[in-house]
């Protein structure tokens, strides 16, 4: 039976590992994840040290960030980094061109391993693992060189050790978790329950000593976080100071302006159940802790409770945040089987599958790309929008202007739009980066959210002329797309079906309501408007 029960795990993250290295290539090279495309130049132009001294030097490393002039805000944690640096350095994947790949590659491997864990922690049963690799969220993130995939699997270690009563492991795979992303602090509490359970009379000494063993950790993968042995490095707090002051809607830094006005925890609770998830598993979440509760149960239940509320709360609660507690939501489904788990099990199926459809065809900036180069002459104007990756990708040969719709509206920035549009002829527009945000928030845009209402409803001198989606969904050798779920285009009433001629027919998801990061780096919608002659 062990054997069997080996064989179906190596079959679980072979299945696993697969799924995150499918379309591994998403965008054909154009280096489209904003935060992915840092990490890269950073990852490309660090040096490896040449001793132990000098590695440990902040103010000399030449693996320091801080010590290059363009690298000067950097919060990302270092293991990460380091690892694929060392990796690209012996397998001489060291460019810009190709480094990402290596990254992307150990992304989607260490979320792999987690149904590795999640078989051990759950006292090898194979379902949760199952679970956890075809859950949509976790797909998406293994496609993109980021530091979160690397986050969840250590703290999903630190979780599998701790229960082991493993304590001083936990404590260095933790310390990883932390040079992973600070933000892993929010696991100390699941820390602390686990040693007050279940070491009660030595709680104060094994606690000091898990805390020494998780700061050399942490000391020694991410070491420029300090200045001195113990010091912190005055640039890295002022930089994470900085990225929160950044993250507050009220100063409209141009990403910010989407958590305008958003319910705090119900808007990423929101995104979860719909898009990270999936409707099928979060109905089997809620039943499964409403069939019964087991004592089993309360440290992942506390686990998805302490970082719901505590990244639920924070100004810019963006869906990947969430990702630690997939691992926990896979236990928590698979405890109490049921006549419909099976049921539920299929559909979880299909939404995977239906999710890797936006890795079988190009990206749709790149379709956008070949047909603005093969449908738009040379001599018209073509827009852009400013804080957007701007159309068409790599060289252009068309004269474009580029639009600053997230200034504040003043009489002096739309007289300069409107000479902009007066001689376009082209608007594109390469995500819903601003059209979906902008118009939510008339009062704070108000000329900015006619424009765009006005735009859509066809009110002004613009029509759209073709749209390139890439949603999840399955294609079919019909005539037609069908798309399922809401629109959101602004001015326009809700559709929530939709019949359409298109490049790729079948049926499709439409998650235009999605958290903006989960479509916009791997497969916005793509919309061009032309002047009407």
């Amino acid at each position: 039976m062990n054997i069997l029960l080996k064989y179906k795990l190596l079959l679980v993250f072979l299945l696993a590992l697969a799924l995150r290295l499918y379309g591994l290539n998403w965008d054909q090279g154009n280096h489209l994840h904003p935060d992915e495309r840092f990490l890269t130049m950073v990852a490309a132009d660090i040096k490896l040290p040449s001793s132990i001294t000098q590695y440990f030097s902040t103010s000399h490393s030449p693996l320091n960030p801080y010590n290059y002039p363009q690298y000067q805000f950097f919060v990302y944690g270092t293991f990460p980094l380091f690892l694929t640096k060392i990796l690209a350095s012996i397998l001489s994947l060291n460019s810009y061109d190709q480094i990402h790949f290596l990254g992307r590659g150990l992304s989607a491997l260490f979320d792999a391993s987690n149904v590795i864990l999640l078989y051990y922690l759950s006292r090898k049963r194979i379902l949760p693992s199952l679970v956890y690799a075809l859950m949509v969220l976790p797909i998406q993130l293994s496609h993109f060189f980021a530091v979160d995939t690397f986050l969840a699997t250590f703290l999903l270690a630190t979780y599998t050790a701790l229960s082991y009563k493993l304590f001083f492991l936990a404590a260095f795979a933790f310390g990883l978790a932390l040079a992973c992303k600070i933000s892993a602090l929010y696991f100390v509490p699941i820390i602390f329950i686990f040693l007050f359970i279940h070491r009660p009379k030595k709680f104060l000494l094994i606690t000091v000593c898990c805390l020494l063993i998780t700061f050399i950790t942490f000391r020694v993968f991410q070491p420029y976080s300090f200045s001195g042995l113990f010091t912190p490095n005055p640039q890295f707090i002022s930089n994470l100071n900085e990225l929160k002051q950044m993250a507050k809607p009220q100063i409209y830094f141009p990403p910010s302006v989407q958590w305008i006005g958003i319910t705090p925890i119900l808007f990423p609770l929101k995104n979860i159940i719909f898009w990270g998830v999936g409707l099928p598993f979060c109905f089997l979440f809620v039943f499964s802790i409403i069939k019964k509760t087991n004592n089993k149960l309360f440290i992942p239940l506390a686990w998805v409770s302490i970082l719901l509320i505590a990244q639920g709360v924070q100004s810019n609660p963006m869906l990947r945040y969430f990702l630690p507690i997939y691992p926990a939501l896979a236990l928590v489904v698979t405890f109490h089987k049921s006549k419909i788990f099976k049921l539920f099990l299929i559909f979880h199926i299909i939404y995977a599958l239906s999710y890797l459809s936006i890795y079988s065809v190009p990206n749709s900036r790149v379709q956008a790309t070949t047909w603005i180069n093969n449908n738009i002459e040379p001599n018209e104007v073509i827009t852009s929008e400013y804080w957007d990756d701007a159309l068409p990708l790599g060289f252009s040969k068309f004269q474009s202007k580029e639009l600053h719709l997230y200034d504040p509206d003043t009489p002096e920035k739309w007289q300069v739009i409107d000479d902009q549009l007066a001689s376009a002829d082209y608007i594109i527009m390469s995500s819903n980066r601003l059209w979906s945000s902008i118009p939510r928030v008339p009062q704070h845009f108000p000329q900015t959210s006619k424009f765009y209402q006005d735009l859509f409803s066809g009110k002004l001198d613009f029509q759209l002329e073709k749209s390139f989606t890439s949603y999840p969904g399955f294609r079919l050798p019909i005539a037609q797309c069908f798309f399922l779920g809401p629109s959101n285009y602004p001015g326009v009433s809700n559709r929530w079906f939709e019949t359409t001629s298109c490049d790729n027919p079948g049926i499709y998801f439409r998650d235009d309501t999605a958290e903006e990061s989960f479509t916009v780096y791997d497969h916005p919608q793509v919309l061009v408007f032309k002047k009407s002659k």
